[in-house]
């Protein structure tokens, strides 16, 4: 049975990818999720070196709208996306919405319709190919459930939909992810990275997950330090639902399984 990391940036750090190879990680399937145009390409390679043991993801992350803004990335941007998730087999991402970060050179938060913009491209690519998207979403919960309910009305949601490392409440999944056909396709997952920070709402929000759509993460760019990570973010699941590991192990593969499937 395979243990499943469905977020993580490991091509950001080659040095420490050699324990991808070592007896007590060989279990392990990664999501490596590039973030930025110029990771695409290590991202690929990756999959080509490690084989089914990584699901690519090629996404732009709204901390480098400025770039798509400034014809830094290059306006060909959407159809090597495209070429990419179709050679690789990969999905969308990461991809999403952040009102709390800013622009370390600039000091100014990233511009929030452009985006919105960017998100709805990529969102319309993983729909026409028919795969999975990973969103990042911080503090504009409300403004990505307007997002996905316009391409819901539209007919035009990707199959299934990840908020990576879900950190709202337990109440803005069930008013805004948890209903209609968005309901039935939206995955949450969770890391100790991340969701470790309020451990109390995390268990809640796991709680408040159809057991079916619950994913674990360890949102890291060091493999080294991925597998504990891991590990602990299963920690969380059993405990939510007072399982034992091997159950939580179960569950959380067979979600993997179904949220990657083809």
């Amino acid at each position: 049975m395979s243990t499943f990391d469905v977020h993580c940036h490991i091509h950001e750090t080659p040095a420490t990818l050699g324990v991808l190879d070592s007896s007590s990680n060989k279990h392990i399937a990664y999501c490596v999720q590039a973030t930025r145009y110029s990771d695409w390409g290590s991202v690929a390679r990756l999959k080509e070196e490690y084989g089914d043991r990584i699901v690519p993801a090629f996404g732009l992350h709204p901390w480098f709208v400025e770039q798509v803004e400034s014809g830094e990335i290059p306006e060909t941007w959407r159809s090597e996306l495209k070429l990419l998730v179709t050679k690789y087999g990969g999905i969308v991402g990461e991809c999403g919405l952040d009102k709390a970060a800013r622009n370390p050179a600039t000091g100014q938060l990233y511009p929030f319709e452009p985006q919105i913009a960017l998100l709805k491209a990529q969102l319309a690519i993983a729909h026409e190919l028919d795969v999975p998207v990973s969103v990042h979403c911080v503090r504009a919960f409300g403004a990505l459930a307007d997002v996905l309910r316009e391409a819901e009305a539209a007919g035009t949601l990707p199959p299934r939909i990840m908020l990576h490392s879900y950190s709202g409440s337990p109440d803005m999944l069930q008013q805004l992810f948890l209903r209609g056909e968005l309901g039935a396709r939206v995955y949450a997952s969770y890391s100790r990275l991340v969701n470790g920070r309020n451990l109390q709402k995390t268990l809640q929000c796991i709680r408040a997950m159809p057991h079916s759509r619950v994913l674990v993460e360890s949102d890291l760019h060091d493999a080294s330090t991925a597998a504990l990570a891991l590990d602990q973010a299963i920690d969380m699941v059993a405990e939510a639902h007072g399982w034992s590991l091997d159950d939580a192990c179960r569950q959380l593969a067979e979600n993997a399984q179904a949220f990657f499937a083809k």
